[in-house]
């Protein structure tokens, strides 16, 4: 894949995600995909699997009721790896809210993700919003 194809497969598996559609992901993921979120929040961790870190996605919208959006500011990336730095932002229920920096890296194998990790910038309000 050239790196324009790469920036639009991951750009694909992050549009279904923000509307949500977890089940539209999965067909961009490899079989054996991992992904990290890294730091101290109750999301944090290794995830093997897509059913894994779909249920990390699902726990996500549901604690945030959908609101956590993420707005890409930088995009790099080669034939088969892509960086993003996003703004991210959403609330809770209970009135926590969450502004920062995230940044993203995604590798791609045979043209399907198979490894993702989450860099929070901010880790303490990333663990605070997530806890």
């Amino acid at each position: 894949m050239t790196p324009d194809e790469t920036i639009q497969r991951v750009r694909e598996a992050m549009a279904a995600l923000s509307q949500g559609d977890i089940d539209a992901a999965s067909a961009l993921v490899h079989p054996d995909y991992t992904y990290t979120v890294r730091g101290q929040a109750s999301i944090s961790g290794v995830h093997q699997g897509w059913e894994a870190m779909a249920g990390v996605l699902r726990r996500i919208l549901d604690m945030t009721n959908g609101t956590l959006t993420a707005v890409p500011e930088i995009v790099l990336a080669d034939d088969d790896n892509v960086l993003m730095y996003m703004r991210v932002s959403g609330s809770r229920p209970d009135g926590r809210t969450y502004d920062s920096h995230q940044a993203y890296r995604y590798h791609l194998r045979d043209g399907l993700v198979i490894e993702g990790e989450t860099i929070p910038v901010d880790q303490e309000a990333f663990k605070e919003f997530f806890a």
